[in-house]
């Protein structure tokens, strides 16, 4: 960990570098994933991660009893964090996801304990990471081969919320966070996420994705699950 406790990256190479060297690994994927996995493990369900949204998908879900999430719906199960509020603890959804389930499942890879962190549950998230008692690991996750602004301010919320020395990169996205943490609600739905879901109609799960600290759950992977913590 080059004598850092705390330090941050970006995507699948930001996963292979940090996750060796982590106790912990907080992966960050506000728009939607991790605001999704916090949503849904909020009501005592719990998430099976999938890399996949095609046929692979179906088969995984089958074989481990889970319910396929949609990509995105208001009226069902899906990717949209909102469409989780109504999960029951008897459930087991199989969520697809390019960016953050992708990013989990090479995480777990590397056997490092894995978090869900976002902007809902960052002190949460913070303060279960750091009771492994060892470096601690944030991956933001971005949008393919982008940075996304929406997932750097829940990397920094996250960063912030840690105690322990800070790697130059973990430093800087603590300091953007603390200096934009008043205006999240406008910075999100302003950013080109934002802004791309709107205009498919899911403005609500922007706003969702906005809300600061108000979620006491750590979604943690066990055996491939996310479940509170």
């Amino acid at each position: 960990m080059t004598g850092h406790e705390v330090r941050f990256e970006w995507g699948i190479d930001g996963v292979r570098a940090l996750a060796p060297e982590s106790a912990a690994l907080v992966v960050v994927d506000v728009l939607s994933f991790s605001t999704a996995v916090d949503v849904a493990t909020g009501t005592g369900a719990k998430v099976l991660p999938l890399r996949w949204n095609d046929e692979r998908a179906s088969r995984a879900a089958q074989r481990s009893g889970a319910l396929l999430a949609r990509p995105r719906s208001s009226t069902e199960w899906s990717l949209s964090p909102s469409s989780l509020l109504s999960l029951t603890p008897d459930v087991l959804l199989a969520l697809p996801s390019p960016n953050g389930a992708t990013l989990c499942a090479e995480a777990a890879e590397f056997g490092v304990e894995v978090f869900a962190g976002c902007l809902r549950n960052a002190w949460a998230v913070a303060e279960a990471a750091q009771r492994r008692g060892g470096p601690i690991g944030v991956v933001a996750a971005g949008e393919g081969s982008r940075p996304a602004v929406e997932d750097a301010l829940g990397a920094g919320a996250v960063i912030a919320a840690l105690a322990g020395t800070r790697s130059p990169e973990a430093e800087v996205a603590a300091a953007g966070y603390e200096a934009v943490s008043h205006r999240l609600k406008a910075l999100l739905a302003e950013s080109v996420s934002g802004r791309e879901l709107t205009g498919w109609g899911f403005a609500h799960d922007v706003a969702l994705a906005a809300e600061l600290n108000t979620s006491g759950t750590a979604p943690r992977l066990r055996d491939g699950r996310f479940e509170a913590s």
